[in-house]
């Protein structure tokens, strides 16, 4: 749903995967042990699109809100969904 205007349309928008933390948590799932911390991420894409997703190559202690992070997609049992991993020093944003 829209913030401003309430609407229920949506649409598509290119992107360039890049983004930057705006909010996250580690994740335990409540009936089975997780072996690994999962640090799930608020990212807000350069272009202005939030998406809630995996952060991925990191240990929990060093993630920071507004890091930059890039996507990449992994197959999580025979399905792809974006992940995201922190950005390569220097890339272009």
């Amino acid at each position: 749903m829209c913030p401003h205007c309430r609407s229920l349309d949506w649409d598509t928008v290119p992107s360039t995967g890049r983004g930057t933390i705006y909010s996250w948590i580690v994740s335990h799932h409540p009936s089975e042990d997780d072996t690994d911390d999962r640090v799930v991420v608020l990212v807000e894409l350069d272009e202005g699109v939030r998406l809630v997703s995996n952060l991925v190559g990191v240990p929990w202690t060093e993630v920071r809100n507004d890091q930059a992070v890039e996507v990449l997609f992994a197959d999580v049992d025979g399905v792809v969904l974006p992940q995201f991993r922190l950005a390569t020093p220097g890339a272009p944003r």
